[in-house]
């Protein structure tokens, strides 16, 4: 992410300082809709299909419709 800041008066342009930011949270909270909501290119994602190995670790009440999960990191730049 970056973020340009304004020069003052008689002083030299500021260059812009570069982020990156880490979104982070439980199954199923959002964190792949976010990346992708504000991402300003098409992200990169790792989304596989939900199988019953993965039944006892990921719980799923509340987001019964829920078919995948993001494997390894999604990727976005905005």
């Amino acid at each position: 992410m970056v973020f340009e800041r304004r020069a003052e008066r008689g002083k030299p342009p500021v260059e812009p300082v570069t982020l990156k930011i880490l979104v982070a949270g439980g199954f199923g909270v959002g964190k792949t809709t976010m990346v992708g909501a504000v991402s300003e290119i098409r992200p990169l994602r790792t989304e596989e299909v939900l199988t019953e190995a993965g039944r006892p670790i990921d719980d799923t009440d509340g987001v019964e419709g829920k078919r995948t999960t993001t494997v390894a990191m999604d990727f976005g730049r905005i």
